[in-house]
């Protein structure tokens, strides 16, 4: 069958003229796009790429966008509204509408349709999964292809794109790119590429880092080189590259095949030589660092090291294995890099995996003993929790700490793919991970970073398990009715498994006959193929054998209503700290707003403030979609209170665009609530997308009925 292939680029008008004329290939066209402007917020360039058939069926697709509004369908099993799904994606609601039509047309020939439910929004409705599933596959293989050929036309994935441009060349022979040059390549004028510079130089900060640009030094990335290769390895492990594979597409023409699996063996047989025992991601790891040496060889850039550093890595083991991986690379790929072995063993000593005793006895000496110590006392102090006689987190708490403090003294970087996973779902456990943190960094001088502390939540949310202390989801007894025979039954049940895992416990299947108001009422839902007309319950849920979506979301709906109701909102929402459309422009203006209202209404005391400011150091409170939830460190006031301020128009706070911050001021004699309160407000707030709805002028007493209305699971 014939295809023919067409490739549009859409770029912004403002851009327009800097390619018109330009042919970077017979199968692009370059068109002006008209850009609707209801937010004053330009959207992202798009990037179509259809080969269609004879018969005119889409074959291939290629839109960032529109992968994202497949994904957010795809894992929210009930119907969103165009407002909530532009929310999320960051475009307006009628940009959403007419990318809906635009793959409706796409996905028919794919087994699936975009439904709309009248005054609802829309929902995916898969009737043919497997055509489906190989779609979706295909269009992350075109976006992973893709992803670094696209030029943004957003002004801060501009600035990333360059970003990553500027990483990549230090790896290169070549260091410095031609400023003119780089301003062709992503089709902005020179002032403009000096505008995106800036806004990289506040990327680099953290990293004590900046770009430098002249006509006669080009544009390079200035800095220590222990800062440059902490900021390159980071940019990798971010972006989900440290899988050390060439299918992420950083090290591509950079690094080839075949070297990535010469690294991979000579490390293997090192490793298992010197008993060495690493996760395979502190594996994969360790070779991404390997390359960075290997490339960063070729300047004759090194990382200095003091006398008493030197002798300290001496006497690790992992010196003498370092040693014989940079021998064999020299002897098998004729590479010298020996002077490396003092970075080689650095990261050799972070990465590995301890196999160390459980402690059982409070007087027994272990490393940290004291640093751990003072650890449980903080804890205990400020939130009432005592974890104290846990030996298992003790044991887990100095295993971890004897890599952790060796990888921040030397300011290295660890890729932890549980952060966000910890943050949104164990908060309570990441915040006690906070304070042990803010101990680490007393005691030893270093400053922590994010995926440090997510790490160590791991620990203590493992630890509020065994206490019993973290919020326990309800699970729901049913029953299963089927008329069409036991095989259909477990089929059924194996549906119900494959959609709530561990969430729905069938306790029966049974046939239609065999239901009685008794069983009703000792189960908490039936779900049936056929109709129950001899009984009348909330419970009964008549569903198709097989779940389709719509299955799928009643059940889920059923399910949220049924949570208890904590009633307790009102206490600790107060009236007076609801501010709405207030007009300012940075993130310590917000919170020096909320905090001095706070102390004037007597909520909060100044070294509370403090600690609101100090808390946002060690780790940014945004959460995605527009929402931040800033706290303090430690509180002792009587009473709990939450700020609700809404802005104008958002904000950049960290990285994310926030609009609604909610400050939650929470003593520690109710640190009990804080689990609750924060979960609450994140389903409330991320996942049914209630932001747009408080930005256009939503009342304290709809706000609260709102939350009231989330956690009895009414809709």
């Amino acid at each position: 069958m014939e295809r023919i292939s067409f490739f549009f680029v859409l770029c912004h008008y403002e851009s327009a003229w800097s390619i018109i004329g330009k042919r970077l290939g017979k199968d692009f066209l370059f068109l002006p796009q008209i850009v609707e402007n209801d937010s004053l917020s330009i959207p992202p360039m798009l990037f179509y790429n259809k080969t269609i058939s004879k018969e005119g069926t889409v074959l291939e697709l290629y839109n960032k966008r529109m992968i994202q509004i497949l994904e957010l369908l795809t894992q929210n099993r009930k119907v969103l509204s165009s407002d909530q799904i532009a929310l999320s994606i960051g475009v307006s609601s009628r940009t959403i509408r007419n990318d809906i039509k635009e793959l409706n047309g796409i996905l028919h020939a794919h087994g699936a349709t975009i439904l709309s439910e009248a005054g609802s929004g829309y929902y995916l409705n898969t009737e043919q999964p497997e055509a489906f599933t190989e779609l979706m596959d295909q269009l992350h293989a075109e976006e992973e292809k893709d992803a670094d050929t696209i030029i943004p036309s957003d002004p801060r994935d501009r600035a990333a794109y360059i970003m990553q441009h500027l990483l990549k060349n230090t790896l290169r022979n070549e260091e410095i790119i031609d400023p003119n040059d780089l301003a062709d390549e992503v089709f902005v004028s020179m002032s403009t590429l000096k505008k995106d510079i800036r806004q990289i130089d506040k990327m680099l900060e953290r990293f004590s880092l900046k770009v430098g640009i002249s006509t006669k030094k080009g544009v390079h990335i200035i800095g220590s080189e222990a800062n440059i290769r902490y900021c390159i390895s980071e940019f990798i492990f971010k972006h989900n590259d440290a899988r050390a594979s060439r299918e992420t597409g950083f090290f591509d023409d950079i690094v080839s095949e075949e070297l990535f699996s010469q690294l991979h063996e000579i490390l293997l047989e090192t490793m298992k030589k010197y008993d060495m025992r690493l996760t395979d991601i502190a594996f994969k790891n360790l070779i991404v660092h390997i390359v960075i040496i290997l490339k960063r060889s070729f300047h004759e850039r090194r990382v200095d090291y003091e006398e008493a550093e030197i002798r300290q890595l001496e006497s690790h083991m992992e010196f003498a294995a370092a040693k014989e991986v940079l021998a064999v690379i020299y002897h098998k790929l004729h590479i010298d890099i020996t002077d490396e072995v003092y970075y080689l063993t650095q990261h050799l000593i972070s990465s590995k995996k301890f196999l160390t005793t459980n402690f059982t006895d409070e007087n027994e000496e272990y490393e940290f003993k004291k640093e751990i110590q003072a650890i449980l006392y903080r804890i205990r102090e400020d939130t009432n929790v005592d974890l104290s006689d846990d030996t298992q987190l003790i044991n887990g708490l100095a295993v971890h700490l004897s890599v952790a403090v060796q990888r921040l003294r030397f300011h290295m970087n660890i890729r932890n793919d549980f952060l966000d996973y910890m943050k949104n779902n164990y908060p309570f456990a990441f915040e006690l991970a906070v304070k042990a943190s803010e101990i680490v960094e007393h005691v030893f001088s270093i400053k922590t970073n994010e995926n440090e502390i997510g790490l160590l939540a791991i620990h203590f949310g493992a630890a509020l398990e065994r206490k019993g202390l973290n919020e326990k989801q309800k699970i729901f007894e049913a029953v299963i009715v089927c008329a069409s025979g036991m095989a259909t039954a477990m089929l059924m049940k194996e549906r119900v498994k494959q959609f709530f895992q561990n969430r729905i416990h069938i306790v029966k299947t049974c046939p239609l006959y065999e239901v009685t108001q008794a069983l009703i009422d000792s189960v908490d839902l039936v779900l049936t193929s056929v109709p129950v007309e001899a009984f009348h319950s909330e419970k009964i849920l008549q569903t198709q054998l097989l779940l389709d979506d719509r299955d799928v979301r009643n059940i889920e709906t059923f399910m949220t209503h049924h949570h208890e109701d904590s009633g307790y909102f009102k206490e600790i929402f107060r009236e007076d700290l609801y501010f709405t459309n207030l007009k300012l422009k940075t993130r310590d203006e917000v919170l020096h707003y909320i905090t001095d209202a706070m102390i004037e209404k007597g909520y909060m005391k100044e070294e509370n403030k403090q600690s609101v400011f100090k808390r946002e150091a060690m780790a940014t409170t945004e959460l995605g979609s527009m929402v931040a939830m800033p706290h303090s460190l430690e509180n002792d006031m009587l009473e709990a209170s939450v700020s609700v301020t809404i802005l104008d128009k958002p904000i950049v706070w960290d990285q994310e665009k926030v609009q609604v911050v909610l400050l939650l001021n929470i003593p520690k004699s109710k640190y009990g609530m804080w689990e609750d309160v924060f979960k609450t407000l994140y389903k409330y707030l991320i996942r049914d997308f209630s932001v747009r709805r408080l930005a256009k002028g939503c009342t304290y007493e709809e706000f609260i009925r709102d939350l009231e209305y989330q956690r009895q699971g009414k809709e």
